[in-house]
């Protein structure tokens, strides 16, 4: 591979990146207010979200899948629920729905 063909796919790829990267809804008081109601969700108000936010809080989630949101820990159940959450969570947050 020449020199040239390595800097031309290098700087694609980082013009691929820089496209497809979104910007992350910022976190929001009511963003907090959300996450200490699924924290409270296991009976515990200790700032870990325990039940799998991916699943509408109805499993539980697994510390090998955690996501830190500022003081929150949240723990997922499978790989793709952490995916979904990691890429933007203030935004799945927002969307999830939680019953009393």
């Amino acid at each position: 591979m020449t020199k040239t063909f390595a800097m031309t796919i290098a700087s694609a790829l980082l013009l691929f990146a820089a496209c497809s990267a979104e910007a992350m809804t910022p976190i929001t008081e009511e963003t907090l207010a959300k996450l200490a109601l699924a924290d409270a969700k296991d009976g515990k108000v200790d700032k870990v979200v325990h039940r799998c936010a991916g699943c509408a809080l109805g499993m539980d989630g697994e510390e090998k899948w955690p996501l830190q949101v500022q003081d929150y820990n949240m723990h997922f159940c499978k790989q793709a629920c952490l995916d979904r959450y990691a890429k933007d969570p203030a935004k799945a947050i927002a969307a999830l729905k939680i019953k009393n």
